[in-house]
């Protein structure tokens, strides 16, 4: 994720723009290329940190648009995995050196005629006692890189993925650019014209898959899904602020029109709300593979759970229901039994308030499971709502369950 330093954004009045490049661009792309040719290649040789720092510090220094190559860099860098490569742990390592040069009392800084020992010495000592790797015997030279190769500087790049080409990249940078600004969001609308059904259940399965608080109204023509953002919690907003933002590429994927409008806080000393616009005529495309519908392991575990109690009550996925007065309700599962119905949803973040209000908004028979660990705020939830929320931990309780669907199940 961009670091606010990195941002590239235009603030003008009470609104907040992201400086989006053109993907097409000759320039730009000739940018990305180089970058892309310098990770190749600390790939391909297993660069340490500091030697691929060196070169992107190089690089960045014939361009004059520097918070631009930093951001492309860091998207990069996000998708990078470096490692400690020592066949020995380099903390022990230390220990047997400096052990070693203490023993052996004052090192000269180079062999002279008095036979002072040096540390090359030491270090052709520890060479030759320690273990051979793969039956070959530890150089000097080898002894020296792993002195430190537990530092983050000196760890070596084993993976790399990510974008691989310069358009990739360019359209990866931009949508970065709008998700380091919804990390500071206090709320995002998003409005969806004439949804299909199927896509409007791929992304509410990415809301549950992030465990975002939010609420739908609309109809067929119009949907609207309003998202707390992590400004409006009390606590874990660093938390929830990273699932808003990793939420947003599912957005793109949806084929017809949409907006979006949300409003962050902007500035280091003084934190002013902004209200931030996009729209899919913006041309942002989204990296997450389209694999359609997502199944969380909570809700898995239930159904496990639920379908060995053999209750006669036949569970499915949830579909849209229309609540009427423009509500409407994507629940995880649906349940029926002798012309009964009931659902069941699951809630991800959650605070008071939110939790209350969305009760008001939902029918007897829909049942919400809340998690006891992702609570946003320090209040606790009251008893009177026992009766339609199933408190969990781990795992949703099947029993628990089971009894309020006997209770608050309807006639179809």
């Amino acid at each position: 994720m961009l670091t606010r330093d990195q941002i590239r954004a235009k603030v003008s009045g009470k609104t907040i723009s992201p400086q989006l490049i053109d993907p097409q661009s000759r320039r730009m792309r000739e940018r990305a290329a180089g970058l892309l040719d310098i990770f190749n290649l600390a790939e391909t040789e297993h660069w340490t940190r500091s030697q691929l720092d060196a070169a992107l510090h190089d690089y960045e220094g014939l361009d004059t648009a520097h918070r631009l190559l930093k951001g492309m860099a860091k998207v990069l860098l996000d998708k990078c995995t470096f490692e400690s490569h020592c066949p020995i742990d380099p903390f022990e390592l230390r220990q047997k050196v400096f052990t070693r040069a203490a023993q052996t009392g004052p090192l000269a800084l180079a062999a002279g005629p008095l036979g002072h020992r040096i540390a090359a010495d030491v270090w052709r000592e520890l060479a030759e006692e320690l273990p051979t790797v793969d039956g070959r015997p530890w150089s000097v030279e080898a002894l020296e890189a792993s002195l430190y190769a537990d530092l983050p500087a000196e760890q070596r790049l084993v993976e790399r993925t990510g974008p691989r080409d310069p358009e990739a990249l360019l359209h990866r940078y931009n949508v970065a650019l709008v998700q380091a600004l919804l990390l500071r969001a206090r709320a995002l609308t998003l409005r969806m014209k004439r949804p299909d059904a199927k896509r409007v259940r791929q992304l509410f399965r990415y809301l549950k898959f992030h465990q975002l608080m939010y609420r739908v109204s609309g109809s067929k023509s119009e949907l609207v899904i309003t998202v707390d953002g992590p400004q409006s919690l009390l606590r874990q907003s660093t938390r929830y602020g990273l699932q808003l933002a990793i939420f947003f590429p599912a957005v793109l994927l949806q084929p017809g029109a949409w907006s979006l409008a949300a409003e962050v806080e902007w500035g280091q000393k003084r934190k002013l709300r902004k209200q931030l616009a996009m729209s899919h005529e913006m041309g942002l495309k989204s990296h997450y593979r389209d694999r359609g519908a997502w199944t969380s392991n909570t809700e898995q575990w239930f159904v496990e759970r639920f379908e060995k109690l053999e209750t006669g009550w036949a569970v499915q996925p949830g579909q849209l229901l229309d609540l009427g007065r423009q509500q409407v309700l994507v629940p995880d599962l649906a349940f029926e039994k002798d012309g009964r119905v009931a659902y069941l949803d699951i809630v991800g973040f959650w605070r008071k308030s939110y939790l209350q209000k969305r009760l008001d908004e939902t029918p007897p028979h829909v049942l919400l499971a809340v998690s006891k660990r992702l609570v946003g705020d320090k209040a606790n939830l009251p008893k009177t709502l026992s009766e339609q929320v199933v408190l969990f931990a781990e795992v949703i309780p099947a029993k628990k369950v089971l009894a309020l669907l006997e209770a608050r199940a309807i006639k179809r």
